[in-house]
């Protein structure tokens, strides 16, 4: 749980000072201001009430809705924290946990992730977490004993504390169309749509 993170999404949510909301989950506005700066956790019973407050529909942002759809999404999906220097897997439907991420937050910093890291990193150098893409398509190759082949689809997310994110849903392919994307445009190419306002 990024405790910073979460604080200042709900209270901006909120729209509430850091006294204000400090009061409101009983501590003292310093403990926030540590809490949203990343040098403190809340205590057990605070914790608890801040995530009451998450989930609680009147309070609850439609990005946490989002969150709660891709866990409990039937599909492989899941979506990355976009922070060129770690690459975090913040929420994953359980068809992704039980393929790849067991644990969560994860990051894809395995062997196997470089094509999706490849990927993203083209992506934000092309204006991914500026909104100046609507989606990115590539295929993967998980690199198991028995791999997966994959058409990975990138779409652009950004939550109520201004942070970016790519929300990635993998469609199952044949070896022969992952095959035929890498010979005719390269194992890390993609697809991009770009956003054109002038479109509208």
């Amino acid at each position: 749980m990024d405790w910073a993170k979460t604080v200042r999404s709900i209270r901006q949510r909120l729209r509430l000072k850091q006294g204000a909301f400090a009061e409101l989950v009983g501590m003292s506005q310093t403990s926030i201001s540590r809490i949203e700066s990343g040098f403190a956790v809340p205590a057990p019973k605070v914790g608890e009430a801040i995530l009451k407050l998450r989930s609680n529909p009147k309070t609850r942002s439609v990005f946490d809705d989002f969150l709660a759809s891709i866990e409990h999404s039937p599909y492989v999906c899941f979506l990355l924290q976009i922070d060129m220097d770690v690459l975090s897997v913040e929420a994953a439907s359980p068809p992704a946990r039980e393929r790849y991420f067991a644990h969560l937050p994860a990051t894809l910093d395995n062997p196997g992730a470089e094509t999706l890291r490849m990927h993203v990193q083209h992506l934000v150098t092309h204006g991914f977490a500026e909104g100046r893409i609507e989606c990115g398509v590539g295929v993967w190759n998980d690199g198991r004993k028995t791999p997966s082949f994959w058409r990975a689809l990138y779409t652009p997310m950004r939550d109520g504390a201004e942070s970016w994110y790519a929300y990635v849903t993998l469609i199952a392919i044949e070896q022969g169309d992952f095959d035929a994307h890498v010979e005719d445009k390269g194992q890390y190419a993609l697809d991009i749509v770009s956003y054109n306002p002038d479109q509208q």
